[in-house]
């Protein structure tokens, strides 16, 4: 009677068993791959009065992408618009493809002739452009800042020249196009960013550019929230942890009652025997 009893008390915590490691197994993740990302339609700019070919940059293009499609190289894209290897392109950037035509050079007008010329000493020319620099908070952490993603406050921004002077700074703010730091003389700079501690960037934090007479330098530093972020925010441990709780809670108070019972059928037996 005993051992019968005790025969399905076995079964019924093997049953109890089973059931846990079903329900507690993790489940494979499915590989699901990405859709290909489907580049923007390129719209073919036409000749303005000038004769220049101004392309307005769209989501997701890149200057490869658009040297390539306009026909011309990379070296020639960013001679044509100034810009650096580093430099960052912005949807919405008007860029110069080139010019409708060979370029006509224009006579100039044939001086008057005076009996006592003039004489005018050539100087050099020197200038000055702008440096717009912006930090971004880089949700998807692709480096680019795409149009849902917003600046970010709290970060400091500097501008050096390479004799180690500084020509401008700033703590960044929630001003969707930055910051420009203007009267920047014709000379090399060291462009870089500080975040907060409780981000951690998704860019390089440092960018060397030259700066030419009328030159305009868009700068973009990408910075993603940390793990902290997301536990301050309140992020609560999944609901299998939970169950995973409870049925140890289960396997422990079966086991306990099958010794229960087993130090009882010992002792069962050994009077019999007696």
């Amino acid at each position: 009677m005993v051992i019968k009893y005790l025969r399905r008390l076995l079964y019924l915590s093997i049953g109890i068993l089973a059931m846990a490691v079903f329900l507690v197994a993790p489940v494979k993740a499915r590989s699901v791959k990405a859709p290909p990302m489907q580049p923007t339609a390129f719209f073919t700019p036409t000749p303005d009065s000038n004769g220049q070919i101004i392309y307005t940059v769209q989501k997701d293009d890149s200057p490869w992408r658009i040297a390539a499609i306009a026909g011309i190289s990379l070296e020639e894209l960013y001679a044509l618009n100034g810009l650096q290897p580093n430099d960052y392109i912005t949807v919405g950037m008007e860029l110069l493809l080139g010019y409708e035509g060979p370029q006509e050079a224009t006579a100039a007008p044939e001086p008057l002739s005076t009996e006592t010329p003039l004489q005018v000493e050539a100087t050099p020319f020197v200038g000055s452009g702008e440096i717009c620099v912006i930090i971004f908070i880089d949700e998807n952490g692709n480096a680019s800042f795409d149009e849902e993603e917003v600046a970010l406050s709290g970060g400091q921004v500097s501008v050096v020249s390479v004799s180690g002077e500084l020509a401008g700074e700033r703590t960044t703010d929630d001003n969707p196009e930055g910051h420009c730091f203007k009267e920047i003389e014709e000379d090399d700079y060291n462009v870089s960013a500080a975040i907060p501690e409780e981000f951690n960037p998704t860019t390089a934090m440092n960018l060397a550019i030259r700066i030419q007479p009328g030159d305009v330098k868009y700068i973009q530093f990408g910075a993603q929230p940390s793990g902290a972020v997301n536990t301050a925010n309140g992020d609560k441990p999944s609901g299998r942890s939970t169950i995973l709780g409870a049925f140890g809670i289960i396997l422990l108070a079966a086991a306990g009652i099958l010794g229960y019972y087993a130090s009882r059928y010992r002792k069962h037996t050994t009077s019999l025997h007696r």
